[in-house]
């Protein structure tokens, strides 16, 4: 069955300004027959031939710099199907019953190794693939993970995130803003050796999702009709309450419970909430967490704490018994629905914590930033893996101050092996809350510094000379990703009934220039080598001088 998927719409890695498509003209396979990987099942692999041309096909289909492998990689593709599929057409075993399990073995350690040659000269930084491998006749499985640079014997240097982080933590000033940990570590504040540098650094590409503050206008405003809503009249009818048959107790218990669903219906009219709800409309004005945000907030939680406690016996006291029980009971499941999806408490009270929890980062960090209070910044990328796209737009363009073009972006147009759409430009925008002018900006980076980190830094670097990487070039792996079938190209699919499972992004990438950096990274434009064990071994003495850092205050101090 032919694959042709149609959506030409450029993914944009939610951070580009795209110019509209034009048709280029490419070398296109698509008069040949050819199979959906994800149509391929585990029957379709019954020998390493089989198991390599699934593998070989798929690449066929969805890798996205084949012609820069063959002009800069040096990976011709048909030569390697004519080169491997014999080699592996003469493996005999392929865990079978009845097979010799010592041949067995030696023919997965004979195919692990065509395929690392295989893989090895893949330039995508990003593929990986897992491949299953018969071990025994038994059914045992070994599964190996192949990706490019795989038969490198000097793996480059990375700079452990934990070590930065304790090495640094007690370097920038008390008034900075530290996170708990280095599971998810920032750094941000000035710098004690150099209070007019800021320092600023974190482990992935997770600020968003963990930092960022989203408030809505308006809480607490039930629609109409809504059939969670519980009223006085739907308690009335309830058969719970009207088989307590003590009308004292009865009326007793009813009168309990409508003064609980009173105090709830009321609490959108109390001043807390009201306070509340006018300073978060600032802030979506302007992104400042004020005090007065931060105490309204506190005034806010502090007056929902205080709603009674309907799940609990508390509120009830001594009408809670035997009679009353089961009337109690379909109250606490009628306020629940009445709490959490007629009025929607539960987002206000996330709203709440949002502002508690991560007010800090914006008062200490985004807010002087946007101020204009920030005149030096080091930016500490090395060791930051990558991680959500949607970073670039919180974080990344706070430091953009015009638009700018930072990498230009393809993927392909057809199943042909060079059918690709046209290259189009991945373009920077300013943040309404970024920097106000150009500040000189020391991007740090090592081979560690992978994907939205390189992104980052092309990003940053396009905005003039103001900004300097120091450090070893990274990680290389600027290939973007997204969800399964946005285009042609690229499969984060099981195929073959999970025998192969690929991770190969959909996007291809060059920098400004023209230039691809895949499996390269960015050049610094000032080299540093990377610290090495031993130096790493001595960062707990108070008198370590990290290089790479000492190199950017350099700079920055002759600015």
């Amino acid at each position: 069955m032919k694959r042709v998927k149609h959506k030409i719409t450029i993914f944009s890695l939610s951070i580009l300004s795209l110019s509209s498509l034009t048709v280029l003209n490419s070398c296109s396979t698509d008069d040949i027959t050819i199979t959906d990987p994800r149509r391929f099942t585990s029957e379709d692999v019954k020998s390493y031939a089989d198991l390599f041309e699934v593998f070989w096909k798929t690449m066929d289909q969805q890798y996205n710099y084949f012609y820069e492998q063959k002009n800069q990689g040096g990976l011709d593709w048909d030569n390697v199907y004519k080169t491997y599929y014999p080699k592996f057409a003469a493996l005999q075993t392929y865990g079978r019953p009845n097979e010799d399990d010592g041949q067995i073995h030696e023919d997965y350690l004979t195919a692990f190794q065509y395929f690392k040659e295989i893989a090895h000269p893949i330039i995508d930084r990003h593929f990986y693939v897992k491949i299953q491998f018969p071990a025994t006749n038994k059914n045992i499985i070994r599964t190996e993970t192949l990706y490019g640079g795989i038969l490198d014997t000097v793996r480059p240097y990375v700079y452990p995130f934990a070590q930065k982080y304790n090495y640094m933590k007690d370097r920038v000033t008390a008034n900075g803003y530290k996170s708990n940990t280095s599971s998810f570590g920032i750094i941000a504040g000035n710098l004690k050796s150099n209070p007019d540098i800021y320092y600023f650094s974190f482990s992935q590409f997770a600020v968003t999702n963990n930092l960022k503050i989203t408030l809505a206008n308006n809480y607490l405003n039930p629609g109409k009709g809504n059939a969670l809503l519980l009223t006085e009249d739907i308690l009335e009818a309830t058969d719970e309450l009207k088989a307590i048959e003590d009308v004292n107790m009865r009326n007793a218990i009813k009168e309990v419970t409508f003064n609980i669903l009173k105090e709830y219906n009321e609490y959108s009219n109390s001043k807390a909430y009201k306070e509340f709800i006018e300073e978060a409309a600032k802030f979506n004005q302007t992104e400042v967490v004020s005090n007065e945000l931060m105490l309204a907030t506190q005034n806010a939680l502090r007056a929902y704490n205080a709603l009674p406690k309907y799940k609990t016996v508390a509120p009830y006291g001594n009408l809670y018994n035997e009679a009353t029980q089961f009337y109690v009971g379909e109250f606490i499941g009628l306020m629940d629905n009445h709490v959490n999806f007629g009025y929607r408490f539960p987002e206000l009270t996330g709203a709440l914590s949002q502002v508690l929890t991560r007010g800090e980062f914006y008062q200490k960090f985004l807010n002087p930033l946007h101020k204009g209070e920030i005149k030096k910044i080091i930016i500490d990328l090395r060791s930051n893996g990558g991680g959500a796209v949607v970073d670039a737009r919180f974080i990344s363009d706070r430091f953009i101050t015009k638009n700018a073009v930072f990498a230009y972006q393809r993927t392909r147009e057809g199943n042909g092996r060079f059918n690709y759409t046209p290259w189009v430009e991945a373009k920077t925008k300013p943040h309404n809350f970024g920097i106000p002018a150009d500040i000189p900006i020391a991007i740090l980076t090592d081979k560690g510094s992978a994907s939205m980190s390189e992104i980052t830094t092309l990003m940053l670097k396009s905005q003039g000379n103001q900004v300097v990487s120091v450090g070893d070039y990274s990680a290389g792996a600027t290939a973007g990703l997204g969800a399964v079938d946005d285009f042609n190209g690229g499969t984060r699919d099981e195929v073959a009934g999970g025998k192969l499972t690929f991770y190969m992004p959909l996007l291809a990438m060059k920098d400004a220039d023209g230039v691809v950096i895949e499996g390269v990274g960015v050049k610094p434009n000032i080299h540093v080598s990377p610290l090495t064990d031993s130096e790493v071994s001595q960062m707990t003495s108070p008198t370590f001088v990290d290089r790479v850092v000492n190199e950017a205050i350099n700079y920055l101090n002759s600015k």
